[in-house]
């Protein structure tokens, strides 16, 4: 009798509950706690840095059973590195003053040299740059990273003369270069003019 007792109580125990001791259905359902959220960069970064290492450790001898040295760098060493001038958003100004003569028997008056003119220029629009930069409302001077915004001026002050006859210089030489011409002018009309008279005058003797 003692040993049925046992078993029914032991059977009890392994026995399933009903269903009215379970919870009951209509209740409601237990609040909703967030997961814990993951943060993408940490687990790529983490991800990237365990690729590399796999790769260094199977990398790390070569063929000659000799060791290879690799250098690893993290993305905050790469993030240190300050990027090239050029790559940033710069600013690019082009000045040609160049002077190409053709043909013969030119004169070129110049009140400065292509090289003085082109620098008077770059001068003239850094200066109106700077007045008119963001805080005037205009070229803003630096990028979205707040680095000032780099100047690259490229000038092209050559001078090409082809030809003969050609005078370039300033407005003393061209009024030096006219007076010798027009002297030369002036001396051959009076010679065509006296050639003739002396022709008559030998031919009347």
């Amino acid at each position: 009798m003692e040993a049925s007792s046992q078993q029914t109580s032991t059977l009890e125990g392994v026995m399933p509950k009903t269903n009215s001791q379970h919870t009951n259905s209509n209740s409601p359902p237990p609040a909703y706690t967030p997961g814990r959220s993951l943060n993408l960069t940490s687990l790529t970064a983490r991800h990237i840095q365990q690729q590399q290492q796999q790769l260094f450790q199977h990398d790390s001898v070569n063929a000659d059973g000799r060791p290879l040295w690799t250098t690893l760098l993290s993305s905050s060493d790469l993030q240190d590195e300050e990027e090239p001038v050029e790559d940033r958003d710069s600013i690019c100004l082009r000045i040609n003053t160049s002077i190409n003569v053709t043909k013969s028997n030119n004169l070129v008056c110049l009140t400065e040299t292509p090289a003085e003119h082109a620098n008077a220029i770059a001068r003239a629009v850094v200066e109106a740059m700077q007045k008119n930069s963001s805080g005037q409302c205009g070229i803003p001077m630096i990028d979205e990273d707040g680095h000032p915004r780099p100047i690259r001026i490229e000038v092209d002050a050559s001078m090409s003369v082809d030809g003969i006859g050609n005078v370039v210089g300033s407005e003393r030489i061209i009024s030096q270069v006219l007076e010798e011409r027009n002297s030369r002018k002036r001396q051959r009309a009076a010679d065509d003019e006296a050639g003739p008279a002396n022709k008559r005058q030998h031919s009347s003797e």
